[in-house]
């Protein structure tokens, strides 16, 4: 059986070779760019930025290879923080421990698993401080023992399901408030919910006067950290679709 010549002999740049760390070096910062800038990737670009290869062959380790390995470090190095865990925590109770769900249509940034392991341990840390909401409200003295760390931040999470229920008096009982902020604010039923499950059965606003009355006792003026970046909850590439 006649054997014709390989396209590679004849172009040395398209040998079947391994890729070498500076060609995965040069293929990550050029695709790197167009991931942080939301743009997208022109392959022939990228070729003649990385020289010795060409277009389909970086289009080919980008997906197959780098971006699965890029995606993969950013979950296992990823820090949570508390408007993700906020979110997380609404999502998954709205929608039934549907991480599937949730992942696909929500949070796609994220695996199935690393959504049910982070809820899981939300859910460990909620029943943890329920407890300490009850124990306070059954003995007053029990707060006096309550780290500031863990005080102020119970505190502001008590100080943020408040101005939540303050906002569902107004739109759905009709109440009025004055310390309800004059900007338009959407109740979703899915956060009510949420807030429901999380405290269950914990009286809210009676938690509240007894942490501010310890506040004040305590002279605490430096308030807990509370994030003010816009979360992303999606990809990059996903705002493109």
């Amino acid at each position: 059986m006649l054997k014709y010549p390989s396209i590679y002999q004849f172009t040395p740049h398209l040998k079947k070779v391994a890729w070498t760390v500076q060609e995965i070096e040069q293929l990550q910062k050029i695709t790197e760019l167009n991931r942080t800038t939301n743009k997208k990737i022109k392959w022939d670009l990228v070729a003649l930025y990385v020289q010795t290869r060409t277009a389909s062959q970086c289009r080919s380790y980008y997906a197959n290879v780098l971006k699965k390995t890029l995606d993969t470090q950013m979950r296992q190095n990823h820090n949570w923080n508390r408007c993700e865990i906020m979110a997380l925590w609404t999502f998954c109770i709205a929608f039934d421990k549907d991480f599937s769900f949730v992942q696909k249509n929500y949070m796609p940034k994220f695996t199935v698993k690393q959504i049910s392991s982070q809820f899981a341990q939300v859910q460990k840390k909620q029943q943890i401080m329920v407890q300490v909401f009850r124990s306070v409200l059954a003995d007053g003295d029990y707060i006096q023992s309550l780290a500031d760390s863990d005080f102020k931040m119970q505190l502001w999470i008590l100080r943020a399901a408040n101005r939540r229920l303050t906002m569902i008096d107004v739109k759905l009982l009709g109440k009025s408030n004055e310390d309800v902020p004059e900007t338009q604010y959407q109740v979703d039923y899915t956060e009510i919910r949420a807030l429901d499950v999380f405290f269950e059965d914990v009286d809210i606003r009676s938690a509240l006067q007894v942490y501010e009355a310890e506040e004040a006792r305590r002279g605490i003026t430096e308030p807990f950290y509370i994030p003010t970046q816009k979360v992303n909850f999606r990809a990059s590439d996903d705002k493109k679709k």
